[in-house]
C-alpha cells in the first residue's frame, strides 16, 4: 500500500499506521508515529498549549492540555451519564389539537425504520447511539485503570478502537438534523423540548472537550507504566 492510499484511508478513519508499523514491530506506546509521512518520535510530556511537530512534513503529532487523565476521566463518566439520560428522556413532546406525544430517540429512530427509511434509521442509530456509546466505554475502560496506576489489558487495541470510533461519533449532526426537524415541525404542532434534546446538547459538548484533549497523554501515561 502507497503512503497516498495510506493517507486517503486514515483520512476516513479506516486505516491505522500504527497497525502496520504493530504488523513488523513490538507495540511500543512510549514512541509516537506521524500520520503523515509514518516517522517515529520519541513520545514526551507536552505543556499546556505546547504543540509538537514532525520534523519531516511538520505536521502536529501531539498537543498539550491543562486537562489531566484524571479530568478526561471525570468528562467520561459525566458523558455515560447524560448519555443515559438522554436516551431514556424524551426528545421533544408534540402537542397536537390537545393531544401530547412524547418522542424518545428510539421511537424516532423505529419511526423512521417503519416508514421505509432504513438507511436514515440506520445511520441515526449509528451517529447518535452506537458510535458516542462506544467512544465513552472505550475512554473508561483505558482511564479507570489508568488513574487506578494500572495499565489495562488490550489497552493497544482499545486505543486503536477509540481512535477509529471517534472518527464517526456525530452527535453534534444528528443534533443539529434534530433541531432543524424541531423548527420544521413547528408550523405543524406544538413543540415542547425535553431532557433528552438538552441532554444531547451536552453530551456534544463534553465529547468534544474529550476529543480536543487528544490521546497523547494517555499513551504518556499508560508507557509510564510499563
Amino acid at each position: 500500500m502507497d503512503a497516498t492510499t495510506r493517507r486517503l484511508l486514515t483520512g476516513y478513519g479506516l486505516f491505522d499506521q500504527r497497525d502496520d508499523l504493530a504488523a513488523h514491530a513490538h507495540v511500543r506506546p512510549d514512541l509516537v508515529v506521524c500520520d503523515e509521512c509514518d516517522a517515529v518520535y520519541k513520545r514526551r510530556a507536552l505543556a499546556h498549549n505546547e504543540t509538537a511537530r514532525c520534523l519531516r512534513c511538520g505536521s502536529m503529532i501531539g498537543r498539550g492540555h491543562a486537562l489531566t487523565v484524571d479530568g478526561q476521566l471525570a468528562l467520561a463518566i459525566a458523558a455515560l451519564l447524560v448519555f443515559i439520560i438522554g436516551n431514556v428522556s424524551d426528545i421533544v413532546t408534540l402537542n397536537v389539537a390537545g393531544v401530547q406525544s412524547p418522542v424518545t430517540l428510539y421511537e424516532s429512530i423505529r419511526s423512521t425504520w417503519v416508514t421505509g427509511q432504513h438507511l436514515v434509521a440506520l445511520l441515526a442509530a449509528a451517529t447518535a447511539f452506537a458510535f458516542p456509546l462506544a467512544v465513552i466505554l472505550l475512554r473508561l475502560y483505558v482511564l479507570l485503570p489508568l488513574v487506578a496506576g494500572v495499565r489495562v489489558n488490550g489497552f493497544v487495541p482499545a486505543m486503536r478502537a477509540l481512535r477509529w470510533v471517534t472518527h464517526w461519533s456525530m452527535v453534534e449532526v444528528f443534533l443539529f438534523g434534530a433541531l432543524v426537524a424541531i423548527v420544521k415541525s413547528a408550523g405543524l404542532a406544538s413543540v415542547i423540548l425535553g431532557a433528552g434534546i438538552f441532554s444531547y446538547a451536552v453530551l456534544t459538548f463534553l465529547l468534544a472537550a474529550n476529543q480536543a484533549v487528544g490521546l497523547h497523554g494517555l499513551w504518556r501515561r499508560a508507557s509510564e507504566l510499563r
